[in-house]
């Protein structure tokens, strides 16, 4: 279900509530963190460190809740001090200097609360994949420690027909999906498909004939995710599969060429050759110097990606840089510098056992030995579709990556710039039998006009896009890609970025592809600092040989974390 534009109008009906705590299996509002018994503790107790032996033998007979309600309380005690603190600065600078050193945080919440546009500026606000959600007179609120949302509002935000009969609240959506509550209930119950699910949500609460349910609860029985921010007292609801969904509709023919890209068979073994090479030259006065690396690369891998044999070597010259610029560096990197030309790494893995194994030739002291990393199998997601909307959401539903909901608004701009530049209204599609031809062009004119279009400048009128687009880098971007049936034969790429000013410095970016083999080169040139030139190809052609997946039985084998140990990194 795909969440539109909300202001979704919260009709009446009578019956339950719903709970929720932090930590539990609910959501949202936090109270003082430790609350009372957190608080008496700590005021019997004190700061941890300070503790005698007498009152450590007496706290070790607390439970585990006991514990974390103290560590409750010494937080919030500390964020009062750090307040105070705060407050003391502002009045002392305020007195010393005639002026405030920051505004009333008050005022700089309203401020900012104001910015979002939030329906609710003076209470708790729900936002949904990006859209602040409106429930008219049906503000949330907060209800004993829970945060609560209005039943009918929120499923009929969701596109749900929601109705009341029989002392049932019943939310029905036409692909049969249903949630119901009933008056006197704690038990909030929906379906997925022919699984019954159900879900405690604590006593019931109604107000003024509506009745409220847990927001974390409401979310569940749609999958989403929650999060809660205490600061501005904002839940946010992300649906990722929607998200997903919304992005690929925007990138069809993007996503049919990363699946015809796909021209590898997934039980064949293919032999590979790789090789890169990157060359510097940095101006002077008088002469240029100059310094190079080269990486070559051979093995065997699986089409599926899940097995390799792989082996690299790093060829490294310093050339007339390593009496200029290398020799600035500290003696223990110009030495691991020296050590690195003619450095090889092999690694070998499978997949479906979980297993990963490299060799290094440095350190030298393990140069013949193989280093192991074993665990679990890992999964086989060959049969789901590489598209940029699963890269977006991968990216950014990263545990830690985005809190507070920012990562569903982070993704969606992000999908925004990329339509600018790789978005359907951008390709020219054309086909003949079982051929399709792709091809797109671009400029920093039309990527403006594009960008200005989809509201991702401050002003979106022509105009002044090109206006604003005056001092920007020039930009020329071509691609064309010719398909057989679902399979790539042919891909061409060609990127240019030229940026004008007190030191002009042009990007150049090539890459064609035939078949399994692929080719490109790259180029950075400052006119007065010195440029950077790389070259790259791999060539892969199937095989009847078998991969060694694991070092040989009378190979030497320890595990990562002896070996790290061993290095003292760790």
């Amino acid at each position: 279900m795909l969440l539109g534009m909300v202001p979704a109008q919260a009709a009446a009906v009578a019956v339950p509530d719903v709970t929720d705590a932090l930590g539990g299996t609910g959501v949202v509002v936090v109270e003082a963190q430790g609350g009372a018994d957190g608080q008496a503790l700590f005021d019997a107790y004190g700061p941890w460190n300070t503790w005698t032996e007498e009152q450590r033998q007496e706290a070790a007979g607390w439970s585990e809740d006991a514990w974390w309600s103290y560590w409750g309380a010494y937080e919030s005690h500390a964020w009062a001090l750090v307040d105070q603190y705060d407050t003391d600065l502002n009045g002392w600078y305020t007195d010393y200097y005639g002026e405030p050193l920051w505004g009333d945080e008050d005022s700089y919440l309203d401020e900012l609360r104001e910015e979002l546009g939030l329906p609710y500026p003076d209470g708790i606000n729900v936002n949904w994949n990006g859209t602040w959600m409106d429930f008219g007179s049906c503000a949330p609120r907060a209800v004993s420690g829970r945060t609560l949302v209005p039943f009918r509002g929120f499923y009929e935000a969701a596109g749900a027909k929601v109705s009341y009969e029989k002392g049932t609240l019943t939310a029905a959506w036409e692909d049969g999906t249903t949630v119901t509550l009933a008056a006197g209930d704690t038990v909030l119950r929906w379906n997925q498909g022919e699984k019954l699910l159900e879900e405690a949500i604590g006593e019931p609460y109604a107000e003024d004939g509506r009745v409220y349910l847990p927001v974390r609860a409401a979310a569940r029985t749609l999958g989403l995710e929650v999060e809660w921010d205490d600061y501005l007292s904002l839940v946010y609801l992300t649906d990722w599969e929607s998200l997903r969904e919304e992005v690929d509709s925007h990138f069809t023919h993007l996503n049919a060429l990363l699946a015809a890209a796909s021209a590898y068979e997934a039980d064949t073994v293919y032999e590979s050759e790789t090789s890169f090479q990157l060359s510097g030259t940095l101006y002077g006065e008088k002469k240029h110097d100059t310094a190079s690396l080269a990486l070559t690369g051979e093995g065997l891998y699986r089409g599926d990606g899940r097995a390799m044999d792989a082996s690299l070597t790093l060829d490294l010259d310093a050339g007339g840089m390593e009496e200029t610029l290398f020799s600035q560096l500290p003696d223990q990197a110009a030495d691991l510098l020296q050590q690195l030309s003619g450095a090889r790494l092999e690694v070998r893995m499978d997949a479906d056992e979980g297993n990963l194994y490299f060799r290094s030739s440095l350190p030298e002291a393990y140069q013949d030995t193989w280093v192991a990393l074993e665990g679990d199998p890992l999964p086989d997601v060959a049969g789901e579709p590489l598209t940029i909307g699963t890269l977006l959401t991968t990216f950014y539903q990263s545990d830690g990556l985005y809190s507070y909901g920012y990562g569903a608004a982070a993704l969606q701009e992000s999908s925004l710039w990329l339509q600018a530049l790789l978005g359907d209204e951008n390709f020219r599609v054309t086909r003949s039998g079982e051929r399709t031809v792709y091809t797109l062009e671009q400029t920093t004119l039309t990527i403006g006009k594009r960008a200005g279009e989809l509201g991702l400048l401050e002003e979106g009128s022509l105009l002044d896009t090109l206006s604003a687009l005056g001092s920007a880098p020039d930009v020329s971007f071509s691609l064309r890609a010719e398909c057989s049936g679902e399979k790539l034969t042919s891909a061409a790429l060609d990127l240019r970025i030229q940026a004008e000013g007190t030191n002009p410095v042009e990007f150049t970016l090539t890459a064609r592809r035939d078949g399994q083999n692929a080719e490109g080169t790259l180029a950075l040139a400052g006119r007065y600092l010195g440029r950077v030139d790389g070259a790259w190809k791999v060539d892969s052609v199937p095989t009847q040989a078998a991969i060694p997946t694991a070092p040989g039985e009378k190979d030497e084998v320890i595990p990562l974390w002896t070996w790290l140990e061993e290095l003292d990194l760790i």
